[in-house]
């Protein structure tokens, strides 16, 4: 039994030196970009609501980011919903379509399926969360900046 701890022990020492850096780098490295998306996130929620606010657009949105500390976490299902809107209607634009197909197309795919959950009466939740994987495509778009969403003085 000694004898086979001895030969195990630097063994299983040698595989840990090598492995757990990379597992705790894995673990450590997707939390702090998950942390980083959902500050941008908080960020762009808040300044869309006190600097670019359009009633009729932002009224889900802003009743529940205007109402809690982050946003980001307890407002995802109507900030997903909203940014499902914004980027329906830039794909409608042929010259943002074409090199976003794919994404587009997602994007599009959802928005038909959520329209018609709504006009049923029913809560498409679990559509509206795939609009988070639509935006991990590689030829997704961010959402517009604050100055396209600023509504025209009257």
């Amino acid at each position: 039994m000694l004898l086979g701890a001895l030969c195990g022990l630097p063994l299983v020492g040698l595989l840990a030196w090598f492995l757990l850096p990379s597992l705790i780098h894995s673990v450590t490295g997707g939390a702090g970009e998950y942390d980083q998306r959902l500050r941008a996130e908080d960020a762009y929620m808040q300044a869309v609501c006190s600097q670019a606010f359009d009633l009729a657009r932002d009224e889900q949105l802003c009743e529940c980011v205007l109402a809690v500390e982050f946003p980001a976490l307890d407002c995802r299902q109507p900030f997903l919903r909203w940014s499902l809107d914004r980027h329906h209607a830039r794909c409608a634009e042929p010259e943002v379509r074409k090199p976003s197909l794919t994404f587009c197309s997602c994007i599009d795919t959802l928005a038909g399926r959520i329209s018609e959950a709504e006009a049923e009466g029913e809560t498409p939740s679990g559509d509206i969360q795939r609009v988070g994987k639509c935006l991990e495509l590689p030829d997704a778009f961010p959402l517009p900046d604050l100055e396209a969403l600023t509504p025209a003085a009257p």
